[in-house]
């Protein structure tokens, strides 16, 4: 791959005319060993009827099916560790420090993100997509290129950080209720290494679960094996006092008692 930000590509922008001999939807629904070469990993393509599906890459020899979510598989890059190299305000490439990970390839984390703390407090956490990286052995220390400027200084021997691959490099067939769903693959998938597209948003049909509910609950949660079941089913309490019931959205990679959490806000 080469360095570069993550697109969303819209189909069909408003005031041009798309007519139906025209306009080909066709690669969505591509699935291949080799990797398109106008889309990378995480690009988006969004259609005029809301659909937006996003560019991936399967993990793992099961098969990912059509009609279920398949999982994010990815469980985050290097550990939370302190800076050894500062950087400036306005910076736009950071030096990750030496930690534990694999031999690293040029722009493999492209797409990915990286988390900076001050060492102190959460009050000036620096969120940044990752561009591009220089190549690594395993375990040392690598270079990342960010999407845009640094606007709180990075001090070394104080200034911490956490870096994440990108989550739709490395998605599986769902099976583990404790994993989240990325999306619906938009065809079906026969083992890993494959690039294809997962539906992330607008209207597809997912299977349902037999159990469901009409008494009221519209809300459809993630199975285990990516069907979908009933809020009022899978959700069986009372919501305590303080909480609400509103959806946020969901934890991609980690936990708080360790790496992450790498949170997707919906």
């Amino acid at each position: 791959m080469s360095k570069g930000k993550v697109r969303k590509i819209a189909i069909g922008e408003q005031g041009e005319a798309i007519f139906s001999d025209l306009t080909s939807y066709d690669f969505i629904y591509d699935v291949s060993l080799v990797k398109h070469p106008e889309y990378n990993i995480g690009d988006v393509v969004a259609l005029p009827d809301g659909r937006e599906f996003t560019f991936a890459k399967s993990n793992g020899a099961a098969a990912l099916y059509a009609s279920h979510g398949c999982e994010f598989t990815a469980t985050g890059y290097t550990a939370i560790t302190t800076f050894a190299v500062a950087a400036a305000i306005g910076d736009k490439e950071v030096t990750v420090p030496a930690a534990a990970h694999a031999a690293l390839t040029e722009d493999e984390l492209r797409g990915g993100y990286i988390i900076i703390f001050d060492g102190a407090s959460d009050y000036y956490t620096t969120v940044r997509q990752i561009i591009g990286n220089d190549a690594a052995a395993d375990g040392a220390a690598f270079k990342v290129y960010l999407d845009a400027k640094l606007t709180y200084a990075i001090t070394a021997g104080t200034s911490k950080c956490e870096t994440y691959q990108n989550p739709f490099a490395a998605l599986t067939v769902a099976a583990d209720a404790s994993k989240p769903k990325a999306g619906v693959p938009a065809s079906y998938v026969a083992a890993d290494e494959y690039y294809f597209w997962v539906l992330t948003k607008g209207i597809t049909w997912a299977a349902p679960q037999g159990t469901d509910s009409d008494n009221g609950g519209i809300a459809r949660v993630w199975r285990h094996d990516g069907s979908l079941e009933s809020l009022e089913v899978a959700y069986a309490t009372t919501v305590p006092a303080g909480d609400t019931s509103q959806y946020a959205g969901f934890c991609i990679e980690g936990s708080p008692g360790g790496n992450g959490p790498l949170f997707m806000l919906q």
